[in-house]
Formats: C-alpha cells, structure tokens, sequence
C-alpha cells in the first residue's frame, strides 16, 4: 500500500498513461485495476497538486481495499467498479451488493435470474451482467464477499448462512403469497365481468322474505358462525373400497341433515349467521377434475355437473339457515377449489343481491376479518399458512380492530379435523369435515378423524361462549 500511495502522489502524466506505466511496473495489478487505485486517490485527496511531491499515506490511514478490477471502501461500505455497459464507474453500497451476491447464490435455495435481481434492487440488468462477471459471481458462489470471508470466523460465517437461509426462505414465501393474492385478485375481476351478469339473467327472484322458524328469544344477543369447510363436494368414495359411500345424494344430506340438528339445539334465536363459504367446497376445481395445483381426483360426476349442482346446493344451504337468521356469508377459498369457489361466490352475490337479510363478502384475499361486538373474528382455510403465525397476522394485517376488540378469534379448516387451541391472546378454531373418504386418505390411512359440522356461539361481550356438534354416525350412512 506504501508503494501504491507513493507512486500515486508522484504522478505528473494523465490517468492511462500513469496506470499504463505503474502496470508495466508492477505487472501483479492490471492497468484497469491501476486506473481504479488512481481514481480513488484523487477523489480521497481533491487538493493535491500531483506534480508536487507530499506526505504519503500509510497503509494503516488508507480505509479502502484494492483489487485489480474494482474499490471496496470499508469505511463507507462502498463497491466502485468501472463497467464498460454504464460507461463510467459505479458505486454500490455494500449492503446492495451483498443483498444481490445472496439472491445470485443457490446456497439459500432457489437463485434468482439476473432480470429479478435487477428488479429487486433497481440495477440495470446490463449493467448487473457485466457485474457479476467482475466479481465472478456465478449460482454456485457461496453467498458471502471477500470482505466477509477476511474479517468473520468460520463459525460466525455459518452463524450468518443460517440466518440468511431463515430470512432468504421468509422472503421466498411472502412473494408466493403476494403472486397468488395478485392472481386471485385478477381472477376475481374477470369472474366480475365475466360470470355476475351472467348469473343474473339465469337466476330466479330471490324470495326477498323467508317465514322464520319459531325460536325462543336469547337471554343475551349472540352470532352462530357454521362453516362446512372441506365438504368436496363432487368427492367420490366406493363402501368397497373405502369402507363407506361419498357421492352427492350423501354430501347433500350430511350437509342439511346435520345443520338442522344444529338449528335444533340452539339455546335460542340468534342475532345473525356468520358462514364461513368455499374452503374447499368443491372437490376440483376445472375441467381435467383436479385441484387448483393440477392434483387428480376421484368425483362422482362431471365438473360441469359438481360446479352447477354445488351452487344450487349452497344456496339451499342458505335458505335453511335464513329461516333462524340473517346470514353473513364469508369468503375462505380452499386449495382445491380457489377457483371453482369464486364462481360460487359470484353466484351467490348475484343470487342475493337485493335481498336484506343476506350479505354476501366477496374478497380475493385469503384471510379475511369480520367484527362482532367485542370480537374480531378471522377466517381462513388454512392451507398457505401456519396456525402458529396466525395471531401475528391478524394483530398486523387488523391492526385497528386487534386493539379495539378484547377477544380475538381465528377458524379455519383443511385438516379435517377439530382442535381448539390459546395462543399470543388468539385462540385458534380448527373446523372438521362432513365429507366422507376417498382411496387417496383410505390408503394413506386419514380415516381416523370424526366427521361432523360445528357451530360455535359468540356472544356480544363475552366472546366464544358455546360450541355444539353434531357428528356423522355409522347408521347415518346406512
């Protein structure tokens, strides 16, 4: 370093013709990586007079590292770089630098492209192409910088690899979601244009009045919330084969079987309906009868067929239940039928569209919040997201609601199974399944769950304060 700042205050000749001659001279830098070294100086030192000899620099005082095609400013954390493509030099700060070296690495999983990186962090692709080849980055580079490697310990740098992994997967999974909150926003505005006015020329006027069944008053005013998540319908399961028959005639008196047993133990008239739709309602979700990912799956009619007749069947649905109340209807779109689910959404919005006592939610969002008196209530269908990240979302993504209300409440399906769990001031409800088996959860033994609908009862102050359920029994297939 004392030869370099030595040679670089004695300098009389221009820029090239100095790194030409230091090159030549010192033939272990290359004349750009001179003219680099020569081109820190003078912005490091603007009021030398370079044909003047002066003080030079120790090694200690000079806060930069050399290399033969670019300056690392460890003071400043800053790369500067010459790129042919930029036609001048380019000054990164270390941070960028390090964040781009990382997504260019498959050491954190799978490495982005030079156009995402370029996005990612606003650097011309061509520019970045020429980059990475100064720095001989390539996908099988470990993702730490020669700086790195010089100042961290072996076992701080796998101490960082760890972290990077942890926070390169966080990253990985919130893009997914943002990608699929986008494509279903899209599907929904097609499903908008395309399906409503449709469904309104086909659709009968709806009965704008319903005769009520007769229910004794509550002592306090409560919300019922019933989801029949999971209830496949289209699902096909042979007694031979699965040791019990799912078909529609089965789907459709399970279904309004079972609610009207529910209706029937309610401790009085509630003050509305909160239903949780779709989360799986269909058993497939386009014309190749399969799930929204391309699954293949046994059904017991055609997917023109599931999709009509399972909208007629929702709305059947609805008009039970509107005989004890009026109806909130909520959207939770299920990972079998994220599509198919939006056209019953559009249905029913159509369906009920001048009638009071029904509301029917339409959101593409996969979580969604509803308050009750004093409590903010989440749905989902639980797929794309983990029980134990749910208190979390709702405290952020409802964050005015969360302080406001004291109790806070998550349902969701998916695994076919009931629990009801506390947890970070949430308590989590996980919904059963009415739906019957098919060979794939035969086979793979998922036939140790106990089928049924529940309700749960949520009073205006006092939050969860009952739960009813009726269970599938062995004579109800018989």
């Amino acid at each position: 370093m004392e030869r370099i700042s030595a040679n670089l205050s004695a300098r009389t000749s221009s820029r090239v013709a100095f790194a030409r001659y230091l090159s030549a001279k010192y033939p272990d830098r290359s004349v750009k990586g001179w003219e680099m070294a020569i081109w820190r100086y003078d912005n490091a030192h603007p009021e030398t007079d370079t044909t003047t000899p002066h003080h030079t620099p120790t090694a200690q005082s000079e806060p930069y590292l050399l290399a033969d095609t670019y300056l690392y400013d460890a003071e400043s954390d800053t790369y500067t770089t010459h790129l042919k493509t930029a036609n001048s030099f380019v000054s990164v700060p270390g941070e960028t630098h390090r964040a781009m070296l990382a997504d260019y690495s498959d050491m954190l999983g799978t490495p982005l492209t030079i156009k995402e990186i370029s996005r990612l962090h606003n650097f011309p692709s061509r520019w970045l192409s020429e980059y990475s080849r100064i720095f001989k980055w390539t996908h099988g580079s470990d993702p730490f910088t020669d700086e790195e490697i010089s100042v961290f310990t072996e076992a701080e740098l796998a101490t960082a690899l760890i972290e990077k992994k942890r926070n390169a997967f966080l990253q990985r999974a919130t893009t997914e979601e943002t990608k699929q909150i986008h494509a279903d926003a899209a599907a929904y505005r097609d499903l908008q244009l395309t399906l409503l006015n449709e469904f309104r020329t086909l659709l009968p006027a709806p009965l704008t009045k319903i005769k009520k069944l007769k229910m004794p008053a509550s002592d306090r005013p409560y919300a019922l919330i019933i989801s029949p998540t999971d209830f496949h319908w289209g699902k096909h399961g042979w007694e031979d084969e699965t040791g019990e028959t799912y078909n529609f005639t089965e789907a459709k008196h399970r279904l309004m079987t079972k609610t009207g047993e529910l209706i029937s133990r309610l401790p009085g008239a509630p003050e509305k309906i909160i239903l949780g739709a779709a989360s799986d309602f269909f058993h497939i979700d386009n014309d190749a009868a399969t799930t929204t990912k391309g699954t293949p799956q046994d059904t017991c009619g055609s997917p023109a067929q599931i999709l009509m007749t399972g909208c007629k069947l929702a709305r059947e649905h609805i008009e039970l239940l509107r005989q004890v109340a009026p109806i909130q209807v909520v959207f939770m779109p299920g990972n079998h039928d994220r599509h198919s689910s939006y056209a019953l959404m559009m249905y029913l919005s159509a369906a009920y569209e001048n009638t009071p006592d029904v509301e029917i939610i339409v959101s593409p969002k996969s979580r969604q919040y509803l308050t009750y008196g004093d409590t903010l209530l989440g749905f989902t269908h639980g797929d794309s997201t983990k029980q134990k990240q749910l208190p979390s979302l709702m405290s952020t993504e409802a964050q005015g609601e969360w302080g406001s209300h004291t109790h806070h409440l998550w349902f969701h399906g998916h695994l076919h199974h009931q629990t009801l769990h506390e947890t970070a001031g949430c308590t989590i409800i996980q919904l059963p399944s009415l739906a019957g088996h098919d060979r794939y959860h035969y086979r793979h033994g998922y036939t140790q769950s106990q089928a049924g609908l529940a309700a749960h009862l949520i009073d205006r102050e006092q939050g969860l304060i009952g739960y009813l359920f009726t269970p599938v029994l062995h004579q109800d297939n018989s």
